[in-house]
């Protein structure tokens, strides 16, 4: 009996001993100045080496990319003008603060908390990481959407049937991030377009369609929801019960019944979320709604205002049966009360703003340095000489795109740069342009939930310190680590044994393989 208690220590001490290490880190936010002072340093260096490298663009011309030096006159002179627009472009910044004032609002009147009263009955407890995974797997039909929304209501409701919300937390960051290599429904006009951009660099006929990599998407979306779960459930949860809740006054309470006043002010509810839903259609439909393409009238298939407005669209979609609710169960009683509601949704955010001021300053600081680039093209150059074709270079591919993304966040800004290099390349080794496209999904989805560069990084911070403040940086790579190891060999696995079965990725597209 003790051998075998040494050995369990033994398999969980990996971890642990991680953990150990991050617990000793400093605050993120002095991570972050850390790491900007070290880009700095790093960046003066190398360019005084000369560093640089010969690339091409999306439009097929050549560029030389040089490192650019933060310390010299020209460094200073970006970041002093730039440390405003640093914080005022984070992404996350506007996105989370717009989305949390309506969607919080939901908290504040009541509706959220009647809701989930509602339907946790409804949720076998066994099923609820299964069905937080494919929420967040399939948010990104909505884009960074499910960053915002899916991950803390997945501590929500962890918390709610006696589990770890920081499972929930952790749990739903993979699944949404995974989620871009898997959706049930996969429309990818920007991928496909650029893809169409790269490869005719080579062949100027060929295009990639939106569908590309559909049919592969739709069934990887179960198998992904599958392995993530069981990942969660046999070896992540169990580990995180050494971390200590904090107590949280306004936290919801599941165990009440819904009253009269939350299930007449529910039924308000679900008539406003149908009036929210056809004034958005009826900005959409007609052929000439102001949410189609100006142009080609399109909505969904291609870039539109539909897609592109998906936050403010999201929040009127919520705020509308908030409204309704409030006012049905005697909550909102006039305009001031509202106001007050609305006040209170973004109370609280005053250390995401902090954190994000510093996180912006340093993915600025790493972006104007080019370093990021450099490495992804001689990375790129590299992989062109080592002589490997089929499946194994396709395996390569993979490995290096998950690699690439720990040092350039941006998915679409990484494509744009990687794909002129390497689909010309791949499409001369036999090897498609849609096939390379899901190959960079994946590799690129793997590994999001471990990079610091990833924009919503600071975010989920914030998520896990809501219910235990002692979890920062450290500890949210520590347990994410062993999630994109899996995320990343299992979907190289499915991917090499869909193409050994010659199976289709997507509508209209070749695998050449």
């Amino acid at each position: 009996m003790e051998v075998n208690l040494s050995i369990k220590d033994k398999k969980e001490g990996i971890l642990d001993k991680i953990s150990i290490i991050a617990n000793r880190l400093p605050h993120p936010v002095t991570i972050f100045i850390i790491f900007t002072l070290f880009i700095a340093v790093l960046s003066s260096i190398l360019s005084n080496l000369g560093v640089e490298v010969i690339s091409e663009n999306i439009k097929g011309e050549s560029e030389i990319i040089k490192v650019k030096n933060l310390l010299n006159s020209d460094g200073i002179r970006w970041f002093l003008d730039n440390i405003i627009k640093n914080f005022v472009t984070f992404h996350p910044l506007g996105v989370v603060l717009v989305f949390s004032l309506f969607f919080n609002f939901l908290n504040e009147v009541g509706l959220f908390q009647a809701f989930l009263k509602n339907i946790m009955k409804k949720i076998p407890k066994n099923l609820l990481t299964y069905f937080v995974v494919f929420l967040g797997v399939n948010s990104s039909f909505a884009g960074d959407l499910g960053y915002i929304l899916v991950i803390p209501i997945a501590g929500v409701l962890f918390k709610a049937v006696g589990r770890n919300p920081l499972a929930g937390i952790l749990v739903g960051f993979s699944a949404t991030s995974a989620g871009f290599a898997a959706c049930l429904l996969s429309i990818d006009a920007l991928l496909g377009g650029l893809s169409t951009a790269a490869i005719k660099i080579v062949d100027s006929n060929y295009i990639v369609n939106p569908l590309a990599n559909s049919i592969f998407m739709f069934v990887y979306t179960f198998f992904i929801t599958f392995v993530i779960g069981i990942v969660n459930d046999k070896y992540i949860e169990p580990k995180l019960k050494k971390y200590e809740i904090d107590e949280d006054e306004d936290e919801l309470e599941f165990n009440k019944s819904v009253t009269p006043e939350e299930k007449k002010g529910l039924k308000w509810a679900a008539v406003g979320i149908l009036t929210s839903i056809a004034i958005v259609l009826i900005f959409s439909i007609p052929e000439n709604a102001p949410l189609r393409h100006p142009i080609t009238k399109k909505l969904i298939l291609g870039w539109s205002p539909l897609l592109s407005s998906i936050v403010p669209i999201s929040c009127f979609i919520f705020f509308l049966p908030g409204l309704f609710f409030g006012i049905a169960s005697n909550k909102i009683k006039n305009d001031k009360d509202l106001i007050e509601m609305l006040f209170k949704s973004i109370n609280g955010f005053g250390a995401f703003l902090v954190l994000c001021f510093f996180a912006s300053q340093f993915i600025g600081c790493f972006g104007y340095t080019e370093i990021g680039k450099i490495i992804a093209v001689k990375g790129g150059n590299f992989l062109a000489t080592i002589g490997l074709s089929g499946i194994p270079l396709l395996i390569i591919f993979i490995f290096f795109c998950s690699f690439i993304n720990l040092f350039i966040g941006s998915m679409s800004s990484k494509y744009a740069l990687l794909a002129p290099i390497f689909l010309p390349i791949l499409y001369k080794m036999g090897i498609s342009p849609e096939l390379a496209q899901l190959a960079y999904r994946i590799g690129d989805s793997s590994t999001n939930i471990i990079s610091p560069l990833m924009s919503y990084f600071a975010l989920m911070i914030i998520y896990c310190n809501k219910y235990n403040k002692k979890f920062g940086m450290g500890e949210i790579i520590t347990y994410m680590i062993p999630y994109s190891i899996v995320i990343l060999l299992t979907s190289t696995v499915f991917l090499i044994g869909w193409l050994m079965l010659n199976l289709p990725i997507g509508i209209g597209s070749a695998n050449f393989i």
